[in-house]
C-alpha cells in the first residue's frame, strides 16, 4: 500500500506540472533648418492629472508632501492662478498640446472624439525643429487612438494589465513605472556622452490623483490614510523628484526647461461632486502652473492668469521656435519676466452631462474677476470676494451677466474643426468606463424635453458613482444603488448599462440581459453594451443569441476588436476551434499585438497540444506587457513540459511576487517543487493556494500529498476530506484517504 501511495504521489505532483487551463481564450520627418538644433535647450512638459493648484505645497497647501515641485517653484516661476478649459483628461490635455479650445481641436469629450486632422500639436513643432519627441502617458484617455502621438517619434501608452481583479486591465500606469520608462527611453536615446546630442521633447503624464485614491507606496498609504489623495500627490512628487535629479546627474538641469501643470483639479465633494467632469468650479478647472530652467527668473510668483492654452506658445517662445498663428493661447514669458500683462479670459466646457447623462451642457466664461457659467439656471460668481464659488449673482449684476453671456455666445460661434465625432470601440468604451467616465454613446431624452441642470441632478451623482465604482467587486450594493438612480431618472442609460455590468458580476445574466435588451429597444446599445449582451448570453448558455449579437456588433462596428474576442470564446465553447481561431487572426489584423487575441491563441493551441506555437503566444504576451502574470504563469507550465523547471519556477516565482494570491501561480509552484522530490518547500504554496482558492480540489489534493510525503498523515486525511466534500467524486482520492487511514 505505502507503495502504491508512492506512485500516485509521483503522478499526482507530475500531472499538475502539466496541468495548462485552456481559458476562454516612423522615419523621421524633415527637419527644419535651424542652425545647430544641439545648443538648444531640451523642454520637459510635465501634466498631473487630476491635480488641485491648492493641494500643493507652494500653493498655501501645508498637509501637502510635494518637495520635488515647491524646489521647482522656488528655482522657476510660479502662476498664482492657473486655468483648464475643461474638466477632462482628454479635452484638457488636447488643449495643452495645441494651444487650442475644444472648440478648436474638436476634442470635446473622454468619450466619442478624437483630436481633429487639423489640430497640430507642439511635439510636431519641436521635431521638425530637429529635436527628439517622446511621449509617456500614464492614463488609457491619453491612448494613441485619440490622436495623441502626433509628432512624436516615440509614444509610449503601454499600460499594465494590473493584479486587482475588480478592475479592468490597461487603463491605468503608476508613476514609477512611468519614471522608470522615462529613464530607460533619456538612456538609451539620449546619452549625455555623446559629443552633440540632439535636443529633446519630452512629455511626462502622471495619472495616479486620479479616482480611486489608492497611494502604492505604503509609507504615503498610511501616512494620508485620512487624504488619500494627498498620498497619490505625494507618490507622483516622489517620482518626479527622481526624474528631474536623474537630469541632474546627466549634466542636463541647467540646459532645460521644465513645466508643470496639469490637466484639471477634483471637487473631493465641493458643490456635490464627488471627483470631476461635470461641473465647471475653480475646484476642477485651478491647477498649478509652474516652470524652470534656463532663461526663467527665479523664485517669482505672477498674478497673471495662465491658461492651458498658453502652455504651448510659451515654451515655443523659450524654445527659440516660431510661434503659429493657428492657435488660441499667447506666450507668458514677459509675465514670468515681471513685465506686466493683462489678463486674457478663458473658455471652458463641459459636454459630459449632456453626452453621458442626457443633462445640459455646461459652457463658462472667465475673467479675472467673475465667472459665468451658461446653464439652464445660470450662474455668475465674484472670483475675487468668493473664490470657493458659493454664491451665486446672476440676479443681482444683469448687466454683468448680459455682458459675459455675449462674449461666450461670440466664441461659441467659432467654427467645428473638420473632424467628427466618432464612434467608440467596445474595449474603449470599457477602459473608460473603468475609469469613471462611462461612455459608449450620447444620452437621449424625448424630442423638446427640457434639459436637467446638472445642478438639479447632481443629488443623483453619489448613487450613480457607488454604483459605478461598485459593479464588479460589491455588485448587490451596485445594484441597489443603480436601480435607485433608474426610479428618479429611468432615461439615464448609464445607470442600466453599469447595473447591467453589475448583474453580470452577481451572475444574474437573464436580468443583465434583459437591462441591455432594453438599451436595444431604444437604440442605444453601443458597441461596448453589444459585447456584454454577448457574454451574458454565453454565461446563460444561449450560445446561437450569443453568437447573433456578436457578430452583428462586428458587422456594424468593423474597425472594433472585442466582438470577435468574445465571438471567439462562443466558438471555443462550441468547440468550434477553426473559427475561434479565425476570429482572434482578424483581431490581430486589427490591433497587432492584442493581448486578448494572443492568450486566446495560445490557449487555443493548447487545447491542439501545439506546445510550440502556445509558448510562442505567451512569450509575445509578455514582450508587450511583462507583467502579465496568466501569460507568465502558462509560459512557466510550458516550460516544465518541455523539460525545463528552473525557468518554469522562475516564472511562476515572479507571478507570485506580482500576484501573491493568484492561485493558479502557487499551484503550479507547488506542484514543480513537489515532483522535484521537495515536499518541504511546495508545502506553504499548497497551503497559500487552498487559502486563495479554497474550492481547489487540486490544490487540497496536492496539499494532501505532500503532507502525506513528510509524514503527516492526520494533516494528510483532512485535506483529502475536504476535497472529497467539495467533489465526492475522485475514486483516486477516496482509496488514497482510505489507505492513510
Amino acid at each position: 500500500m505505502r507503495s502504491l501511495i508512492a506512485r500516485r504521489r509521483r503522478f499526482f505532483f507530475f500531472a499538475l506540472t502539466l496541468l495548462t487551463l485552456a481559458g476562454g481564450c516612423r522615419s523621421r520627418d524633415a527637419k527644419s533648418t535651424v542652425a545647430d538644433p544641439s545648443s538648444r535647450s531640451n523642454v520637459l512638459l510635465v501634466t498631473i492629472d487630476t491635480l488641485r493648484a491648492d493641494h500643493v505645497g507652494s500653493y498655501g497647501y501645508h498637509e501637502a508632501s510635494t518637495p520635488t515641485i515647491d524646489a521647482l517653484a522656488r528655482r522657476g516661476v510660479r502662476f498664482e492662478v492657473a486655468v483648464s478649459h475643461a474638466p477632462l483628461t482628454g479635452p484638457s490635455h488636447a488643449s495643452i498640446l495645441t494651444g487650442q479650445t475644444p472648440l478648436g481641436h474638436g476634442f470635446r469629450n473622454n468619450s466619442g472624439f478624437t483630436l481633429a486632422p487639423g489640430a497640430k500639436t507642439i511635439a510636431e513643432n519641436f521635431r521638425n525643429a530637429g529635436y527628439h519627441t517622446a511621449g509617456f502617458v500614464s492614463g488609457f484617455p491619453l491612448d494613441r487612438r485619440f490622436g495623441f502621438d502626433r509628432g512624436f517619434e516615440t509614444y509610449d501608452d503601454r499600460l499594465p494589465k494590473g493584479n486587482d481583479r475588480r478592475r479592468t486591465p490597461y487603463v491605468e500606469r503608476f508613476a514609477d513605472a512611468t519614471t522608470d520608462a522615462v529613464l530607460r527611453w533619456l538612456a538609451k536615446s539620449s546619452p549625455p556622452e555623446a559629443p552633440h546630442p540632439a535636443p529633446w521633447f519630452l512629455w511626462v503624464h502622471y495619472y495616479d490623483p486620479h479616482a480611486p485614491y489608492e497611494p502604492p507606496a505604503a509609507d504615503l498609504a498610511d501616512r494620508y490614510r485620512q487624504s488619500p489623495y494627498d498620498g497619490e500627490i505625494a507618490f507622483v512628487d516622489r517620482q518626479l523628484g527622481r526624474l528631474l535629479q536623474t537630469l541632474d546627474v546627466r549634466g542636463e538641469t541647467s540646459r532645460t526647461i521644465v513645466l508643470v501643470t496639469a490637466d484639471h483639479g477634483e471637487s473631493l465633494g465641493e458643490h456635490g461632486e464627488g471627483t470631476h467632469g461635470i461641473f465647471l468650479y475653480d475646484a476642477t478647472l485651478r491647477v498649478p502652473w509652474i516652470m524652470a530652467g534656463p532663461q526663467i527668473a527665479v523664485g517669482r510668483v505672477s498674478r497673471t492668469i495662465a491658461r492651458s492654452i498658453d502652455v504651448l506658445p510659451t515654451l515655443l517662445d523659450y524654445a527659440g521656435l516660431p510661434q503659429r498663428s493657428d492657435v488660441d493661447g499667447r506666450s507668458l514669458r514677459r509675465a514670468a519676466d515681471g513685465e506686466p500683462m493683462s489678463d486674457a479670459p478663458a473658455y471652458a466646457e463641459s459636454l459630459y452631462s449632456e453626452l453621458e447623462l442626457g443633462w445640459a451642457p455646461l459652457y463658462a466664461w472667465r475673467t479675472a474677476g467673475f465667472k459665468f457659467i451658461k446653464a439652464p439656471h445660470p450662474e455668475l460668481y465674484d472670483l475675487q470676494n468668493d473664490p470657493s464659488e458659493t454664491a451665486n449673482r446672476a440676479g443681482e449684476q444683469g448687466a454683468r451677466v448680459s455682458d459675459l453671456s455675449s462674449q461666450l455666445e461670440v466664441t461659441l460661434r467659432h467654427p467645428p474643426p473638420s473632424a467628427p465625432a466618432q464612434s467608440v470601440d467596445a474595449e474603449t468604451a470599457e477602459r473608460l468606463r473603468a475609469l469613471g467616465y462611462v461612455s459608449g454613446g450620447r444620452a437621449s431624452r424625448p424630442a423638446g424635453a427640457a434639459l436637467r441642470d446638472p445642478k438639479d441632478g447632481v443629488r443623483l451623482l453619489p448613487k450613480l458613482n457607488r454604483g459605478m465604482s461598485a459593479a464588479r467587486s460589491e455588485p448587490e450594493l451596485a445594484i441597489r444603488e443603480l436601480t435607485a438612480v433608474l426610479e428618479d431618472d429611468p432615461g439615464l442609460f448609464m445607470a442600466r448599462r453599469t447595473r447591467a455590468v453589475a448583474y453580470a458580476a452577481a451572475g444574474r445574466h437573464e436580468l443583465a440581459i434583459a437591462d441591455l435588451r432594453v438599451l436595444d429597444k431604444e437604440g442605444q446599445l453601443t458597441p461596448e453594451d453589444a459585447v456584454v449582451l454577448g457574454d451574458n448570453l454565453l454565461s446563460a448558455g444561449r450560445l446561437e443569441e450569443a453568437a447573433l449579437i456578436l457578430q452583428r456588433a462586428e458587422r456594424e462596428n468593423p474597425s472594433f476588436p472585442q466582438p470577435l474576442i468574445s465571438l471567439a470564446a462562443v466558438r471555443i465553447q462550441e468547440r468550434k476551434y477553426d473559427e475561434a481561431a479565425a476570429a482572434c487572426e482578424r483581431v490581430l489584423k486589427l490591433v497587432p499585438d492584442h493581448i486578448e487575441a494572443l492568450r486566446r491563441l495560445g490557449d487555443l493551441a493548447l487545447l491542439r497540444d501545439d506546445l510550440n506555437t502556445a509558448a510562442a503566444r505567451y512569450a509575445r504576451i509578455l514582450e508587450v506587457d511583462a507583467g502579465d502574470v496568466p501569460a507568465m504563469t502558462k509560459l512557466g507550465v510550458l516550460r516544465m513540459r518541455s523539460g525545463r523547471p528552473d525557468e518554469a519556477m522562475r516564472l511562476f516565482r515572479e507571478a507570485i511576487a506580482r500576484e501573491p494570491v493568484n492561485a493558479e501561480a502557487l499551484l503550479y509552484l507547488a506542484g514543480a517543487l513537489a515532483s522535484a522530490g521537495r515536499s518541504a518547500d511546495a508545502l506553504p504554496y499548497f497551503e497559500r493556494a487552498v487559502k486563495a482558492d479554497p474550492a481547489s480540489t487540486m490544490a487540497l489534493n496536492g496539499l494532501g500529498l505532500a503532507r502525506l510525503d513528510l509524514g503527516d498523515r492526520a494533516g494528510a486525511a483532512a485535506a483529502f476530506r475536504e476535497s472529497l466534500r467539495l467533489d465526492p467524486k475522485q475514486a483516486d482520492i477516496a482509496r488514497t484517504l482510505a489507505a492513510v487511514r
